[in-house]
């Protein structure tokens, strides 16, 4: 019973917000800026050996801003380790990161040199953005909490899915989103559906 609820919660949660009426009645200004809380889907290599050119492959993530302030969030997937006697096994998991400045933050790379913990830059490209009223950062938390629970008895596979960019992919239609076209970038697990 508390699990069900639990899950109708977290479903809950995730729904897209209702339109509201903003403004109060004030001059237009006096309402928060249309424009946010502001969405934009980027991607940037998912890295390579040092020495090699930054692999096609490229890793997808949600830079987030809630108001026209400083910081925001990244919300992205990745890989983590499953305990058990088969060895290398991995699964998807979502973040929800906080960060000074999304853009600048997600061209810092933890480990895209392959096999080393180093920090790389690695060029960011945007792909869409897009305001989404109504967006929190409970809310953001509360979509990945879910997307974790849907990809915990899931293995990580990068090119068949489920991939970190599957995560992405089903966090933008739990906001009720379209995926948008993404040019020529190659997203392995993009569109990934259970």
């Amino acid at each position: 019973m508390i699990r069900a609820l639990a899950t109708l919660l977290l479903a809950l949660a995730a729904l897209p917000a209702a339109a509201q009426v903003q403004g109060g009645g004030g001059s237009p200004s006096a309402g928060p800026d249309p424009s946010f809380p502001r969405v934009t889907l980027a991607a940037r290599s998912i890295g390579s050996r040092r020495g090699d050119a930054p692999e096609r492959r490229a890793h997808a993530a949600l830079l987030i801003r809630l108001d026209a302030g400083s910081g925001g969030f990244i919300v992205q997937g990745g890989k983590e380790a499953v305990a058990g006697w088969l060895p290398g096994r991995a699964r998807v998991v979502g973040y929800v990161i906080p960060c000074a400045d999304p853009p600048q933050e997600f061209t810092r790379a933890a480990g895209a040199w392959w096999g080393e913990p180093d920090v790389r830059v690695l060029p960011t490209r945007e792909i869409s953005t897009f305001a989404e009223p109504g967006l929190t950062e409970a809310r953001l938390r509360a979509i990945v909490d879910s997307l974790n629970e849907e990809f915990r008895s899931r293995d990580y596979r990068l090119e068949g899915g489920p991939s970190s960019n599957s995560l992405v992919s089903r966090f933008l239609e739990r906001l009720g989103r379209t995926l948008p076209p993404v040019g020529g970038e190659d997203l392995p697990g993009w569109g990934w559906k259970p």
